[in-house]
């Protein structure tokens, strides 16, 4: 391994103290310590940031959401609301045809469903990063596919809850990757189901943490193995023993990092309006150097790439971080931690003790994930290294193949913005699809 250099030394530093800032929703502090950071977070937004944007290297999906991304691309676009079981409301986002079609709502075929899940922190904005034809939301729809994608609890345009409020409520927060496979997958997918009135999805596409909420799903719930008929990981982080960015120097820290959101936070972590988020953004957004900055910090979390568009990135950060729960964040670390192994999140024996009636938390089963699974992994990916990829290849109980990326610079954050990468990842992906079109009288209506 190389040695880092002082700069990359310097932004790793800065990056860990950034992840350990519970900067949006704090707890009550005494009046003496939070009136003036009360008064400095004001300060910032009603002087300081508006003085900044002025100066906004101007790339107008940046202040966009993700509908009116689709919509500015000459796509259709539908928004729908899943309530989870335990009261999450989640946002999906619809392209129900292609830019060039015509629909045709008494036509006698049916297009297929296919369902993509963002990774860590992020949003489905990261499906639609690149050009429309090297954006795999776009290219699914161009090709007759019904394209949904979801947001996981917690972030941008899931932060509801039937009863709980995020700003208010620390138990809104109290959810890690568990949760967002046990209630989130299932209840996005069942809606999509029921909705178009199909049995199976054509396909289930899930990047990074996508990848490991899905096989968590499976595992636990047989019908979803029966709800899909093939799914496709991108970068697939399920074990990340081998993990090999910034976040393998927090992982020491996690107990620390937990006693100190407890006392200071109320769980919420990498909100994209944040204070300190936005004081990066605008860093990286008002000057050629910021840009770099930025870039350098973006590549210590999703690795080095050879191509970068700066439109691509400008994108990027106006979108991600998109924040979620520092369990989430802990959940990761705590799996680095245990080496070789996909566990459910630790609680500490007590807890662990009332929760699964054993002092350590339990592992996920992935044998009994019999859905047909193809992965596609890169050599040059810091979060899902080529031995992660290898073990979780020996545990799922229903591999049908892989594609190991023809690149050997390919990187974690290739699959969201690489020039490359609808040749290289997402048409191949594509090609392993079914027909996108079902005949109306083969398919049976799920009644809700």
């Amino acid at each position: 391994m190389k040695e880092l250099s002082t700069y990359v030394k310097i932004a790793i530093s800065l990056a860990v103290a950034y992840s350990f800032y519970p900067h949006d929703s704090s707890r009550q502090l005494p009046a003496f310590v939070s009136s003036p950071l009360t008064q400095l977070q004001q300060w910032f937004f009603e002087t300081i940031r508006p003085r900044m944007e002025r100066n906004v290297i101007a790339v107008p999906e940046a202040f966009m959401t993700t509908p009116e991304i689709i919509d500015n691309r000459g796509y259709p676009v539908e928004i729908h609301n899943v309530v989870t079981d335990d009261g999450y409301i989640l946002e999906l986002h619809r392209i129900p045809f292609g830019k060039r079609d015509a629909h045709r709502p008494n036509s006698t075929f049916q297009r297929r469903a296919v369902f993509l899940q963002h990774g860590m922190m992020g949003t489905d904005h990261f499906w639609l990063v690149p050009t429309s034809n090297n954006s795999l939301a776009f290219l699914l729809a161009d090709h007759g596919y019904d394209v949904w994608m979801g947001n996981s609890r917690g972030n941008t345009y899931s932060r509801k809850h039937i009863n709980l409020n995020p700003d208010k409520d620390e138990a809104f927060w109290d959810f890690s990757w568990d949760e967002m496979g046990r209630y989130d997958i299932p209840a996005s997918i069942d809606y999509v189901l029921n909705v178009t009135g199909q049995e199976k999805l054509a396909a289930y596409f899930g990047y990074s943490l996508g990848c490991s909420v899905f096989f968590m799903s499976a595992a636990q719930y047989p019908r979803m193995n029966d709800q899909v008929d093939i799914m496709i990981g991108l970068g697939p982080t399920v074990s990340v023993a081998h993990l090999n960015n910034y976040f393998r120097y927090m992982a020491p820290f996690v107990n620390i990092y937990q006693l100190y959101q407890r006392l200071f936070g109320i769980g919420e972590v990498h909100t994209n309006n944040g204070v300190l988020h936005s004081v990066t953004r605008f860093i990286c957004e008002t000057s050629e150097l910021g840009a770099k900055f930025g870039y350098l910090w973006l590549s210590q979390i999703f690795g080095y790439s050879d191509v970068f568009d700066k439109i691509d990135y400008y994108r990027l950060i106006g979108h991600y971080p998109a924040g979620g729960s520092a369990n989430t964040m802990v959940h990761l670390l705590q799996n680095y931690n245990f080496g070789e192994s996909f566990l459910k999140f630790d609680y500490g024996p007590e807890r662990n003790l009332e929760r699964y009636g054993t002092p350590y938390p339990p592992e996920y089963n992935l044998t009994l994930v019999t859905a047909p699974v193809f992965l596609v992994h890169a050599d040059n990916d810091p979060f899902a290294p080529p031995q992660d990829v290898s073990w979780l290849k020996g545990k799922l109980g229903n591999l049908k193949g892989s594609l190991r990326v023809p690149s050997p610079t390919f990187s974690h954050g290739d699959f969201v913005w690489s020039p490359r990468v609808a040749e290289l990842v997402h048409k191949p992906a594509i090609d392993l699809l079914s027909s996108p079109f079902i005949h109306k009288e083969t398919y049976v209506h799920i009644s809700a």
